[in-house]
């Protein structure tokens, strides 16, 4: 038995759930690029380090 499910989305605030997904995305984006420098200046410490030991 298949029922007829309907949803209704108002305009304004798909646009609003649309502006709000399209916001987290890009701080999730800015915080990757956080890390990613993060990890690539401990690398380095860490090989120039390793270089100094020896």
């Amino acid at each position: 038995m298949a029922e007829d499910i309907k949803c209704t989305v108002d305009k304004d605030d798909q646009a609003e759930n649309e502006e709000r997904a399209l916001s987290v995305f890009a701080s999730e984006k800015s915080e990757d690029l956080t890390a990613l420098v993060l990890v690539m200046v401990v690398t380095f410490l860490v090989l120039l380090f390793t270089k100094w030991m020896a």
